[in-house]
C-alpha cells in the first residue's frame, strides 16, 4: 500500500535547471510532509549520478506523475518500499527488491546519522538501535564499529530516517557493495567476532541472477487500472498470481501480486499511470500547499500553471501581454497557489486577482499600458 502516498500528493512544480537530487528531496518532501504517519526518504542507487541537471513542469498532478516524468528520460525508476523511495536504474531496484531481507517481526525504528559517517558506523547504528542501545556517531570513535568491519569502507551523506524496518535499511547498506543477507539471518548476526564476514552475508556475483526469480507479495490500491496492472504484470511474469480484495481498515479496493521484482516494477508503472488525479483541496478542507522552485520561466506560462492546477481559468489583459513574459524565479515552501501567484506578480510587477473561477492578470492601476 505504499504506493498510494505517491498518488495522493498534489504536485505543482517547475523546474530547470537544477539537480536530480534536488528535485528529487522536493518532491519526496512533499510528499512527507502529507504523509504524517508515515515520513518519506529516498535511497539513491549508487551507480547514478545525482547531480544530472533536469527538468520538470507538471500542474496539479500527482508526485507519482512528477517522479515518472523525472526519472524517465535519465533511464531510472522510482519503487517505494515502507517510508522509503528507491531510485535509481531499472536492474538495481531489481536486485534491491530480490535481496531485500524484513524483519521477522513488524518492527520499525528512527534512524539518522550526519554526512562523513563512514559505512561500518552507519551500519553499527543500525544494529544498535535494533538493540535498544544508542550509538555516538559525533565522536569517530572506531570501537562503536566492532564486529562490522568486514563492510568495505566508503563515506556517506547524511541519512533521516523514520518509522523504517531496521533489516530494510541493512539490505539497502549491504546492496550498495553487491553484498545480500541469507533470509532468515537474525540481525544481530551482522556482527562477527573476528571482523570476517558473517555467515549471514553472502557477495552477490556479477554473474549471479537467483535474485531476479525471487517472488514476494505486494499489495495495490486499486481505485481504477486492476485490468492494466494485471496484463503489465503478465507481460514480464507469466506465473503471476493475484488476489483482489478490500483493504480492513478503509475498505478500499485492492490487489495483492505475487511477483518477481521485474514484474513489481511493472505493476507499480501501471497502478501509477492508472491513478486518478489528485484532488486540488487537501483532505482536511484547507487549501493545499505547495513547495516549488523554479528559475528564470515567464511569468505567464508559470501563471498558467498555478491557473491550471486550481482549476481555473487564466485571463490576460491585452496591456499587461508583453510585461506577463517577464522572466521570473521562486523558492517557496508551504504556500497556497494564490499565495504563489501573488508572490510571481510582485516580480513581475502585474496584478492579480484570484477569483472564483478566472485568474485576471492586470497592470498595476498607477502604470500605463506597454
Amino acid at each position: 500500500m505504499q504506493a498510494s502516498a505517491f498518488t495522493r500528493t498534489v504536485i505543482t512544480v517547475s523546474l530547470d535547471g537544477q539537480t536530480a537530487e534536488e528535485a528529487i528531496n522536493q518532491i519526496v518532501s512533499q510528499v512527507s510532509s502529507g504523509s504524517p504517519d508515515r515520513p518519506w526518504t529516498w535511497w539513491r542507487d549508487g551507480g547514478v549520478d545525482p547531480n544530472e541537471i533536469v527538468s520538470l513542469n507538471l500542474a496539479g498532478g500527482s508526485a507519482a506523475q512528477a517522479m515518472t516524468q523525472l526519472t524517465r528520460p535519465l533511464g531510472w525508476e522510482a519503487f517505494p518500499i515502507p517510508g522509503v523511495l528507491l531510485v535509481g536504474r531499472p536492474e538495481w531496484i531489481d536486485r534491491t527488491l530480490g535481496t531485500l531481507v524484513s524483519s521477522a517481526k513488524p518492527e520499525s525504528v528512527d534512524l539518522q546519522w550526519p554526512r562523513g559517517t563512514s559505512s561500518t558506523m552507519a551500519l553499527s547504528a543500525v544494529l544498535a538501535k535494533a538493540e535498544n542501545r544508542r550509538l555516538k556517531l559525533q565522536d569517530g570513535s572506531s570501537g562503536e564499529a566492532t564486529g562490522v568491519r568486514w563492510l568495505p569502507h566508503d563515506v556517506w551523506p547524511e541519512v533521516k530516517l523514520q518509522k523504517v524496518d531496521p533489516w530494510h535499511v541493512a539490505s539497502l547498506m549491504l546492496s550498495e557493495f553487491q553484498m545480500a543477507a541469507r533470509r532468515g539471518t537474525p540481525l544481530a548476526r551482522l556482527r562477527s567476532r573476528d571482523e570476517s564476514l558473517p555467515d549471514g552475508v553472502r557477495i552477490v556475483e556479477a554473474t549471479d541472477t537467483d535474485w531476479k526469480d525471487v517472488k514476494f507479495l505486494m499489495t495495490y490500491p486499486m481505485e481504477d487500472g486492476e485490468a492494466e496492472v494485471r496484463r503489465a504484470v503478465q507481460s514480464v511474469d507469466t506465473t503471476a498470481s493475484f488476489r483482489s480484495g478490500r483493504d480492513p481498515k478503509t475498505r478500499k479496493t485492492t490487489l495483492r501480486v505475487h511477483t518477481i521484482p521485474a514484474g513489481h516494477r511493472a505493476a507499480l508503472a501501471a497502478h501509477w499511470n492508472a491513478a486518478p488525479a489528485p484532488a486540488q483541496i487537501a483532505a482536511s478542507g484547507r487549501e493545499a500547499t505547495y513547495d516549488l522552485k523554479l528559475l528564470n520561466k515567464p511569468a505567464d506560462e508559470v501563471l498558467s500553471q498555478f491557473a491550471g492546477a486550481a482549476g481555473k481559468q487564466l485571463a490576460i489583459d491585452d496591456d499587461a501581454k508583453l510585461r506577463s513574459q517577464t522572466l521570473v524565479s521562486l523558492d517557496a515552501a508551504k504556500q497556497t497557489l494564490s499565495q504563489l501567484a501573488q508572490t510571481i506578480a510582485l516580480q513581475a510587477n502585474l496584478k492579480v486577482d484570484w477569483g472564483e473561477q478566472v485568474v485576471r492578470v492586470s497592470l498595476p492601476l498607477d502604470q500605463p499600458g506597454e
